[in-house]
This record gives C-alpha cells, sequence and structure tokens, in this order.
C-alpha cells in the first residue's frame, strides 16, 4: 500500500520515543521540570530498613564528598570549596554559620558554570547541594518545632546531598524517601523543601529529542503507482491512464503537554485521458499537485490524531478534439470550436468532479492505513513495552511531551518505587539535524535493579539475565557474545545494591557489591565494595573505551573496602589479585575501539544508519548525539 512502509517507520519513531520544550538553540533547557510531584508519587517503602551496617560515619562520608569537590575545583579554590561543604553539612554548627557558608559557595558558584566541562559539572552539583542545604536550612528557623525536627532535617539532607548523589544507591534512596515523608509532619519546613527536592532528587531521568530533518527522514517514502481511469463525468466516459509520485514527511508543530506534528504526502498524479461525448472525443493532459495534511499527536504513552485533509490543484490542459464530423472541411472547424467553448464552460465544473473523485479515493484510504497503523502502535506500547517494564517493576511513572518549530522532544521518569530519580540534565544544543538522547544514571540503575542480581551468579547467568531482559522488551532472540566468558569464578552479589553505575566527567564507574568465590583455587572472597572506572572518548569517529590498568599501583588505587566481615591484610590482597585477574581477561587490550554507528531496521526492510557524533557522560547523565 502508499502509505505503509511510512506508517511502519512512524511505529518504530513512536517506540523510540518511548525508549526517551525543544527549542531552536537548545534542546533540553527550555524543558518544564516534573508536573507530578514527589508527595503525589504512590511508595511502597518498609517501614523499617537498615542495609547499611558497619557504615561509615557522617562526618567521613561529608569529609570524602568534599575531597572529591575540592578535587574538582583546582588548586586555587579547592581548599575553600572543601571547607564551606564540610560546614554546610555539620550539623554541629548553628544554621546561621551554615547559611553563611551557604551564600559564600553562592558567590564561587558561578565562576564554575562558566568554566570548562568538570567545572561546569562542579557547579552543577555545589548548586544542588547548595539549594537543598538552603532550603532545610531556612525551613528549620521558620519552623516552631525546629529542635524536633533538626535530627531528621539534616539526616534527609546528608542522605541526599551526600550519599545518594555519591553512590545512587537504593538503600540511600529508601531512607531519604522515609525522611522526606516523615518531614510532612512539619509544614513550613517540608513547604520549603519539597519544590527544590522535586526538581533535583525527582525529576525527569530520560530525555529524547528528535529533529524534524531526522524526524522526516525516519518517515520519508517515496512511492510511484500507475493504473488506468474508467469514470464517468458530466456524461463523458473518460478513459486513459494515470500515474502518481508521492512523498511522505514530517512538519513538527510547536506544542505545549503534547508533541505535535503533521504526516504530510505530498503527491503528484499525471493524466493522460480522452473524453468521449457524442459527437466530440476531448483529449487531455492532467497534471495535479496534492497534499495530504494529518495532525498527530502524542503525550509520550499514546498516539491521537486529528481528521486528515487534503488540498488538490488541479491542472487540465486539452491536448485534442476530434469529432463525428472531422472529415466534412466545412462543419470540422465549427464543431470543434464548439466542443472547444463547452470544454472551456464546463471546465471549472470538471475540476471540481477531479478533485472530489481524486479527494474520495485517496482521503479513506489514508485515513484507514494510518488509523490501523496507530492503532497497532498503541497496543504494542501498552501492551508489550508498558506492560513488560511495569511486570520488571521499572514502568516510567511520568512523562512529558513538547514540540517547537523545529524539534519534538518526550521526557520520561523511570525508577522503583523505593528510589530517587535525576536532576535536570546539562545544556546541550539541540542537534540541528539527528536526535539526541539524554540519560540519567537512575534510570540505568532501575533497569539494573529488574535484573534482581542476587547471590551466587557465573558470568554466564548474568549475562543471561540480560539477555532475558532484552528479549522481553524487544519481542526477538537476542545474543550476547561470550568469548572470554570464564565461569570458574562466580560472583557473590550483595542484595543491596550489587552493581551501580556513575557518569563521571571521565566516563562511567561500575560499582559492585560483591565477593568472588574461585571454583579453580578453592577461594572464597567476602564481599567488597569495588569501584571500576571506565574511560570513554568519541576518538576520529569511533568511541574508545579505556578500561583501568591492572599494575600493581593503579589495582591499589581502586581500594577495595570491606562491606561484610572482618578486614584483613589477607582479604585485601585476595581482592585485589580477583580484580586484576578478572580485568585481565574481560578486557586483553588497553583501548577498545567500539563502532560508532547504529543501523536501525526500518519498516519496509532497509536501513537506517546514524552515527554517534557525541557522547559525552557528565554529573550523572549521559549525553549521546546521532546524525
Amino acid at each position: 500500500m502508499l502509505y505503509s512502509s511510512y506508517l511502519s517507520r512512524f511505529r518504530l519513531l513512536a517506540l523510540l520515543g518511548i525508549a526517551a520544550a525543544a527549542g531552536n538553540a537548545y534542546a533540553f533547557q527550555e524543558k518544564t521540570d516534573l508536573a507530578v510531584g514527589y508527595e503525589e508519587d504512590v511508595l511502597d517503602v518498609p517501614e523499617t530498613y537498615d542495609p547499611l551496617v558497619g557504615e561509615k560515619p557522617t562526618a567521613t562520608r561529608v569529609a570524602q564528598e568534599a575531597a572529591r569537590l575540592a578535587e574538582m575545583a583546582g588548586e586555587e579554590v579547592g581548599e575553600q570549596v572543601s571547607t564551606l561543604v564540610r560546614a554546610l553539612f555539620d550539623g554541629e554548627k548553628s544554621d546561621d554559620e551554615r547559611l553563611e557558608a551557604v551564600a559564600e559557595l553562592k558567590n564561587l558558584i558561578p565562576q564554575f558554570e562558566s568554566g570548562e566541562r568538570v567545572q561546569r559539572a562542579l557547579g552543577r552539583q555545589l548548586r544542588r547541594r547548595v539549594n537543598l542545604a538552603e532550603a532545610v536550612l531556612t525551613g528549620l528557623k521558620q519552623t516552631p518545632e525546629a529542635d524536633e525536627a533538626r535530627d531528621l532535617a539534616n539526616e534527609f539532607l546528608v542522605r541526599a546531598a551526600v550519599d545518594f548523589e555519591m553512590g545512587n544507591r537504593r538503600a540511600h534512596a529508601t531512607i531519604v524517601r522515609q525522611n522526606y515523608h516523615a518531614l510532612r509532619k512539619y509544614p513550613t519546613l517540608f513547604s520549603k523543601v519539597s519544590s527544590v527536592f522535586a526538581r533535583d532528587f525527582f525529576n525527569y531521568n530520560l530525555h529524547f529529542v528528535l529533529s524534524e530533518p531526522m524526524m522526516s527522514r525516519l518517515v520519508s517514502d517515496y512511492r510511484t503507482e500507475s493504473g488506468g481511469v474508467a469514470d464517468c463525468i458530466l456524461g463523458a466516459w473518460v478513459t486513459g491512464c494515470q500515474v502518481t509520485d508521492t512523498m511522505i514527511r514530517a512538519d513538527i508543530k510547536p506544542s505545549v503537554g503534547t508533541a505535535a506534528f503533521d504526516i504530510i504526502v505530498d503527491g503528484r498524479t499525471v493524466t493522460n485521458t480522452q473524453g468521449v461525448k457524442s459527437p466530440a472525443t476531448i483529449y487531455t493532459h492532467g497534471d495535479h499537485p496534492f497534499t495530504i495534511q494529518k495532525p498527530v499527536y502524542f503525550d509520550g504513552q499514546h498516539i491521537s490524531s486529528g481528521n486528515a485533509t487534503i488540498d488538490i490543484n488541479v491542472r487540465n490542459t486539452t491536448t485534442g478534439i476530434a469529432t463525428k464530423f472531422d472529415r466534412i472541411p466545412i462543419l470540422r472547424g465549427i464543431v470543434r470550436n464548439i466542443a472547444a467553448k463547452e470544454v472551456a464552460k464546463k471546465k471549472p465544473q470538471t475540476d471540481a468532479i477531479a478533485a472530489r473523485k481524486m479527494a474520495d479515493r485517496a482521503l479513506p484510504r489514508f485515513e484507514s492505513e494510518v488509523g490501523q497503523k496507530f492503532s497497532e502502535a498503541n497496543h504494542n506500547i501498552q501492551s508489550n513495552i508498558m506492560q513488560n517494564l511495569q511486570d520488571k517493576g521499572i514502568k516510567p511513572s511520568a512523562f512529558s511531551a513538547r514540540s517547537s518549530n523545529t524539534h519534538l522532544a518526550v521526557s520520561s521518569r523511570t525508577i522503583a518505587s523505593e528510589t530517587l530519580a535525576a536532576p535536570r540534565p546539562p545544556t546541550t544544543p539541540a542537534p540541528r539535524r539527528g536526535l539526541a538522547i539524554q540519560l540519567h544514571q537512575s534510570a540505568v540503575n532501575a533497569s539494573i535493579d529488574a535484573l534482581n542480581l542476587s547471590g551466587k551468579m557465573t558470568p554466564s547467568q548474568v549475562i543471561g539475565r540480560i539477555e532475558e531482559a532484552l528479549e522481553d522488551l524487544l519481542k526477538r532472540p537476542v545474543a550476547i557474545k561470550r568469548d572470554n566468558v570464564d565461569d570458574s569464578t562466580l560472583f557473590d552479589f550483595s542484595p543491596s545494591d550489587p552493581v551501580r553505575v556513575r557518569f563521571t566527567e571521565d566516563g562511567v564507574v561500575i560499582i559492585l557489591r560483591t565477593g568472588f568465590i574461585q571454583l579453580d583455587k578453592d577461594r572464597t572472597v567476602p564481599r567488597h565494595l569495588l569501584e571500576i572506572p571506565m574511560g570513554i572518548e568519541l576518538r576520529n569517529g569511533q568511541l574508545v573505551l579505556i578500561p583501568p590498568e591492572t599494575d600493581t599501583r593503579s589495582v591499589i588505587a581502586l581500594r577495595p573496602q570491606l562491606i561484610e566481615g572482618r578486614a584483613s591484610p589477607r582479604t585485601v590482597i585476595q581482592a585485589r589479585t580477583v580484580i586484576k585477574e578478572l580485568l585481565e581477561k574481560t578486557f586483553t587490550e588497553p583501548e577498545i575501539e567500539v563502532d560508532s554507528n547504529l543501523d536501525l531496521v526500518m519498516g519496509d526492510g532497509t536501513n537506517l544508519r546514524l552515527q554517534i557524533t557525541r557522547f559525552e557522560p557528565n554529573d550523572g547523565w549521559l549525553t549521546v548525539v546521532m546524525q
């Protein structure tokens, strides 16, 4: 059918939007914050939950975070940043002293926000912490029961702005959410905190932006159809042939609350006909450009549309006239002249009839096929994608869709019921001709949680869980290469946050809470906290992964921390040995090149190749731009 290939492509486009207000210059900076307030979310938080036995004291955790931020700030102001951050979270200091630290940090932040990428990331991280601390402290000063609420408010602040910021742990998020709901008891304090918290810790964690040229490329389809003409128009029997060429494109429209665009079919029908009505036969060449336009709306979960309209410009040219009197010279010219005048007289009427007949043929067919495909797409979104995510406990709880003259954007929040989400993403220029995705680490970690990794598992079993999850989502077989998989070493995952990822300015940090059982050496290593940094660069059009080095100094620098059992020199050495062996088996080269091209299989079986032109981890976010 004429439009079926296009509609298959549109279904793919809709699914891409699920898997993620765009302005002319910047795609993400103009979007509004999450409309669904944090306090409105349905929670399933255990009443008692203490997964952090053996955790370091608050002062130590704050000092570690202050040192990390100071390193990002550089030598010139690093010590000042460290001192102010420690004061910010010091519950022993007075509210006024801590608010002084807020004011001083506010003065420093603009110089970071106008700096290089790492400096800008530091500015964002400091501003989030300062905003939440200021809300807590000013709320305490205005709360009559401040002494009663202080310990709760301080724990809420540290757990959110220090612990969760650094580890993105479900365990920390659960405590934060419990504390947040306990703060409702103090309305003045809660009113100060709620809007800041929703914006910076419970916002959308996936953003998908599509430019109009890319959208048109996704939906474009060129078709040529030919056929015969046999019709009766104003008593004349018209026969002949016609050829119709069509090109399909998209036109994105400004819209708030839903993403809006028009499906546009630009077509041209060329006809060559002869109309017979005794005593004359009229030969006509037709060249009829037409445009079908149908408004479409997408709210992130459901596709809807308005009625299609068609605009036809009928252009018929008489190319010849023959009559039964052509062999009679004295009558031939007279009869042809009469016939020509009759054609001219009825031209407005015949053109209108031709336009109506073209519309009557094209519009019902177009609407029928579009309606069927949209129905299939909506069914697939709800019954397959959303149901699958709901079964795994990670169905997006909120959506936002909007569009400008040039871009379409969809945002979603995907988290488990007892976790937190994301702040606003870094400002990113909108892709002029491509698409962009901004993915927060909280969305990735929610997907990892859905794998239910826990206890003793071989590497092959972990890979199998990932394959099963992808097959459930994609509804097709998925096979991950296992060439270098060694099942002689088992993981012994912690039941709490066994695997986490953190996007940093240098790449991604893979955080494991696991022990190891080496079957071939009869060795058991108790559970440790391991942070494995992986550098990622886009170099000469290729993604380059840079694993950590495995020399003695580099392995020691990973600093595995025992989280269960009693620490001893032996357990430390064993942990380092296993880490070194696993890294050497997993990464046989110092750098790994990954093809930056992505081939999308379109509905008609053709491939659309996209190339990654930007790949930037930053402050918990991963920004990917494809052209």
